[in-house]
């Protein structure tokens, strides 16, 4: 048994295409924490820095799974969810927020007990989740194009945007007003004025379709869109919409993160892989390295504070679903 999950460890971090000269691997598999009865496929993640807690969404299985960083365990199982998909924490009001894909309904968890303490319906397939910290809103996305927002001053829904189909990532810009939104029905991206709540801009992809994943680095400007068709990620100008770059990325992309200190991208998807991306400036990009995980391990988080990936693996024919974190090396 034990040379049986040796092996699989290093199965995981396997490294299938390394940039020239490089001697260790950009990420490295620190640890992987198993999640017994856990079935079929997670969607997003979130974390409880000061509480050293993990929040997985486990769609599939109707719960939200709770893992302990400190013992390296799985601390709850927390079950009564219906297709739970969008994940937050709220460390201001010590809040875990969980959006429904089943019935559409967001719920507001007590941080201690995960009991429910507020409920907001929305369409179905409520799914993407953003805070914007400093308006204390939490938008959603949802079925039939909708994005929703939360007042958390006065716990109480705000007009819908609307759009021209179902929303999936979106980013928010911290130092202005706007929120950039995936619409792959369109292949294109919608950007919204948060304080108007409307549409004020609309930029199409021509050099890849159906956008799904997002990140944004908002110091170059640069909107790093996830696209399925085919596999890469387009590089955006975020001030005229204009593509400046593209990169070959796994399968099936279903996540993605920027990290701003040490100019990296993280990109997961269903086919297995983390792809591990240097910005050399803001129109050059450099593959560092595609990691393998295992199939359908399309969801992950970076976490800036402890440069470590989280990726969620479900589960597979020889073993338990798992969480596993990746230590970044530079």
């Amino acid at each position: 048994m034990k040379l049986a999950i040796f092996l699989s460890l290093i199965g995981a971090s396997a490294v299938i295409n390394a940039s020239p000269g490089a001697d260790v691997a950009p990420l490295i598999l620190q640890q992987s924490i198993p999640l017994p009865g856990v079935k079929g496929k997670f969607d997003h993640v979130a974390i409880d820095l000061a509480g050293q807690r993990v929040f997985m969404a486990a769609k599939a299985n109707d719960t939200l799974e709770v893992i302990d960083l400190k013992n390296g365990s799985r601390l709850r199982s927390v079950a009564g969810f219906h297709e739970p998909q969008g994940v937050l924490y709220l460390s201001d009001t010590k809040q875990v927020v969980v959006a429904n894909g089943g019935n559409g309904e967001v719920q507001f968890l007590d941080g201690s007990s995960l009991n429910v303490v507020h409920r907001f319906p929305f369409a179905a397939d409520a799914d993407n989740l953003r805070y914007d910290a400093q308006a204390r809103r939490v938008y959603v996305a949802a079925q039939d194009g909708v994005i929703g927002s939360i007042d958390l001053n006065t716990m109480g829904k705000l007009p819908e945007i609307k759009l021209p189909g179902h929303p999936e990532a979106f980013a928010i810009e911290s130092g202005g007003r706007r929120l950039f939104v995936n619409v792959p029905k369109t292949d294109s991206i919608f950007a919204i004025d948060r304080s108007k709540s409307e549409v004020i801009g609309r930029w199409q992809l021509t050099k890849a379709k159906v956008n799904y994943t997002m990140a944004f680095d908002e110091v170059h400007g640069r909107l790093f869109v996830g696209c399925r068709n085919p596999a890469s990620v387009v590089v955006l100008d975020s001030n005229t919409g204009g593509e400046v770059a593209t990169f070959p990325v796994g399968g099936e992309t279903d996540a993605m993160f920027y990290d701003e200190r040490h100019k990296r991208i993280y990109v997961t998807g269903a086919e297995g892989t983390i792809d591990v991306v240097e910005q050399v400036d803001a129109d050059h990009y450099r593959v560092l390295a595609k990691l393998l995980t295992a199939p359908l391990a399309r969801t992950c988080l970076f976490v800036p504070e402890l440069d470590r990936l989280f990726v969620a693996v479900p589960r597979q024919k020889d073993h338990d679903a798992e969480l596993r974190v990746y230590q970044a090396h530079h």
